[in-house]
């Protein structure tokens, strides 16, 4: 994988000793989210574990593939076997669903940066559960490509985008289709605060995508970033893009 994303990344608080990461941890695994998957459980561990021991230098692609998923060093390919890539995804997904779903406070969050196998420690925001408190309206990206390849693989974006916001934020998104204008699950009565917009770019591996944050009653844009990937067209970058403007927007807003 080769991604340029820029990562902000938190340093643990001075209260996070390793004791402490390690109950949480705990806890975390005993949560239904990931009781009955040990693969995703087995996976986390060992990351948080080389990172708070000091050796966030061994969390390559080749490594985790062989202590976690234990491939065969003779024969492991990362190129053509993308095991930890797919499974790193999933396991950002299933912190996404576990803080947003939990209802116990946290003191610390985990989570695991776009283009990195290195988990960031965090002090948890405080107050409720919901991280923004508005409704955030989702648009189709703009395909500016212009070929059937690049409005195919924008369409696929915007699916990883539907799915992975909502495992983040739930009922505070709302999905506006291109066609009729109209929304996929909007309420009657409750106004959308904030609309997420963007655009994609293909041009032979090389993929850029620019997303925005604009408030809607001002037209003030809150929030721009822009992601360039180099690697070939497919679901996995098609998840991995949707991954990285996902969990940079909820940085923004929680922040």
């Amino acid at each position: 994988m080769n991604a340029r994303v820029e990562l902000c990344v938190v340093e643990p608080a001075s209260w996070l000793t390793p004791d402490h990461v390690r109950a949480a941890v705990k806890r975390l695994l005993a949560s239904p989210v990931f009781s009955k998957a040990p693969r995703m459980s087995d996976l986390l561990s060992f990351l948080v574990e080389k990172k708070i021991c000091g050796k966030e230098h061994e969390l390559t692609e080749y490594a985790i593939g062989l202590n976690v998923f234990r491939r065969d060093a003779h024969v492991y390919d990362t190129v053509l076997d993308p095991v930890v890539r797919v499974q790193v995804g999933r396991l950002r997904d299933r912190l996404g669903t576990y803080y947003a779903e939990a209802d116990a406070p946290h003191e610390m969050r985990i989570s695991i940066p776009a283009g990195s196998y290195v988990p960031v420690l965090s002090e948890a925001p405080t107050g409720t559960k919901a991280p923004v408190p508005c409704l955030l309206e989702l648009t189709p990206l703009r395909d500016l490509t212009g070929e059937a390849a690049g409005a195919m693989f924008a369409a696929g974006v915007d699916e990883e985008l539907n799915t992975s916001l909502f495992r983040v934020f739930g009922d505070l998104m709302r999905v506006r289709h291109s066609r009729d204008n109209s929304w996929a699950n909007n309420d009657a009565g409750m106004q959308v605060s904030c609309r997420i917009e963007g655009s994609l770019r293909v041009e032979k591996n090389h993929v850029r995508i620019s997303m925005r944050l604009v408030d809607i009653p001002t037209g003030r844009i809150e929030w721009l970033s822009q992601f360039d990937f180099h690697e070939e067209l497919g679901i996995r970058l098609q998840e991995q893009l949707a991954h990285a403007v996902c969990e940079r927007l909820q940085r923004h807003l929680v922040a």
